[in-house]
C-alpha cells in the first residue's frame, strides 16, 4: 500500500503496527473491533513547562528570563464516527454514530459535557439525534472489566437499517448547554465487498500456520483503509513456545488511498510500533501465519478524509502528527465517517464446526 494511492504487495509497502494489549486499550478509532483511541489526561501544558524551566537552569548557566504565558483557553472537544456497518453481501448497512465530548482543560471543572444536543442531518432529509450514554466510557472501551474512569461524555445512536447511505453528505450539529455550537460535515465513502472470499455468516478459516490475503472493491471517496483484529487463544497455541505469550494479541494495519485494496493477515498486520523483544519474538511467529487453535475477529473499514487527518495510531502517521480539525465553531474535534465489514477468523483443519476456508493461502514469500 503505496503513499501514491496505488496497490503494493511487498511488505515494506504495508503500513501497520502492532502492540501487546488487553481489550480495552487504546485503538485506531473504528467500533467493532476497533474503537476510539483513549485521551489521555493530564497537565500537558504544566509538563511542557517544567521541561523548559529545567532546560533553562541547566543551558542557560547563569541567567533566567521571565516570561508570561497567555492562559489556556478552555474549549470544547467533538470526536464524532459514524460508521455504515455491513453484515452480508445483501443486507442493508446498519448505523453505529457516537460522539465523545471532553474539554481540553478541567481542572477547574468537571470534564464532563453534558446536556448537549447532538443531531446529524443528511442530504436524503433523514435527521438522527444521539442520547447520552451511561457514561463517557461508552464511547471509549468495548470492555466492562477495563473502564476508563477519567472521562468526558458519550452520545450514541444505532439504527438498523441505516437511515444514512454510502456517499451521502451528512452534517454534524452539537449545541452545548450553555447555547455554544459546533458544527461539521463529512461525505460517507462508498461501500466495498470482498473479492474471492468464502465466508458463511461472516465466519472462515485459515489452515494452521499460513497467511490468507483479504482483497476487496474500491471504496470510492476513501482516503485510507484501516483494519484491525484481536488475536486470542494464543497461550495455549504457542505453550511448547519459550515466550511471553499474552491472552490476546492487538494488531493494526492501515494502506493509504483508495486503489489500496489488499492486506495479508496476519502477515502484513503490525510492521509498526513493536514494543518489545519478547513481543517482537511473538510477531515472528504470526510471520509465517495464524498458529493453529487461534481466532481472530477482524474489521476493514474504508475512511473519510476528516478521519485520516484526525485519528493517529503507532509510528506512521501518512497525514503527519499533527490533528486536523473537522469541527467548527465554539470548539474543535472531528467529524469521521466510514463503511465497515467484520469478519471472524478461525485457523485449523477442516472439520465439524468449522467455517469454511476463506480461500487459498498466500505463498510464504507473499
Amino acid at each position: 500500500m503505496m503513499g501514491d494511492g496505488t496497490a503494493g504487495h511487498s511488505r515494506a509497502g504495508k503500513t501497520a503496527c502492532r502492540r501487546r494489549e488487553g481489550p480495552g486499550a487504546g485503538r485506531l478509532g473504528i467500533p467493532s473491533p476497533l474503537g476510539p483511541s483513549r485521551r489521555p489526561r493530564g497537565s500537558g501544558l504544566c509538563a511542557a513547562l517544567s521541561a523548559v524551566t529545567v532546560a533553562t537552569v541547566l543551558l542557560g548557566g547563569c541567567e533566567l528570563t521571565e516570561v508570561t504565558l497567555a492562559e489556556s483557553e478552555d474549549v470544547v472537544v467533538a470526536e464524532t464516527r459514524l460508521i455504515l456497518n455491513y453484515d452480508g453481501e445483501d443486507a442493508a448497512p446498519w448505523l453505529n454514530v457516537y460522539a465523545y465530548l471532553h474539554r481540553t482543560l478541567s481542572a477547574a471543572r468537571a470534564d464532563e459535557v453534558e446536556g448537549a444536543t447532538v443531531r446529524l442531518s443528511g442530504a436524503s432529509g433523514a435527521v438522527v439525534h444521539l442520547a447520552p450514554a451511561a457514561s463517557g466510557d461508552d464511547c471509549l472501551s468495548s470492555d466492562p472489566e477495563n473502564p476508563n474512569e477519567d472521562v468526558g461524555s458519550c452520545y450514541r445512536a444505532v439504527a438498523s437499517p441505516s437511515p444514512f447511505a454510502p456517499r451521502e453528505v451528512v452534517d454534524l450539529e452539537v449545541i452545548l448547554a450553555d447555547g455554544s455550537t459546533l458544527t461539521a460535515s463529512s461525505r460517507i465513502p462508498g461501500a466495498f465487498e470482498f473479492v474471492g472470499l468464502t465466508q458463511e455468516d461472516g465466519h472462515c478459516r485459515l489452515e494452521p500456520d499460513t497467511n490468507y490475503r483479504f482483497s476487496w472493491t474500491e471504496a470510492a471517496g476513501t482516503w485510507s483503509y484501516l483494519s484491525d483484529t484481536w488475536i486470542r487463544g494464543l497461550p495455549e497455541a504457542l505453550a511448547g513456545e519459550d515466550i511471553e505469550v499474552p491472552d490476546s494479541l492487538y494488531l493494526t494495519g492501515f494502506g493509504i488511498g483508495q486503489e489500496d485494496t489488499d492486506v495479508l493477515f496476519p502477515g502484513e498486520y503490525g510492521l509498526f510500533d513493536i514494543a518489545d523483544e519478547a513481543n517482537a519474538d511473538l510477531l515472528r511467529i504470526l510471520d509465517d501465519g495464524l498458529p493453529g487453535g487461534t481466532w481472530g475477529k477482524v474489521a476493514f473499514a474504508a475512511t473519510d478524509r476528516n478521519w485520516v487527518n484526525w485519528v493517529r495510531g503507532g509510528n506512521f502517521n501518512p497525514s503527519g502528527i499533527i490533528r486536523i480539525p473537522s469541527v467548527f465553531g465554539d470548539g474543535t474535534g472531528f467529524f469521521g465517517t466510514a463503511t465497515q465489514r467484520v469478519l471472524h477468523v478461525r485457523a485449523g483443519p477442516d472439520g465439524d464446526g468449522m467455517p469454511p476456508l476463506c480461500g487459498p493461502a498466500a505463498p510464504p514469500d507473499a
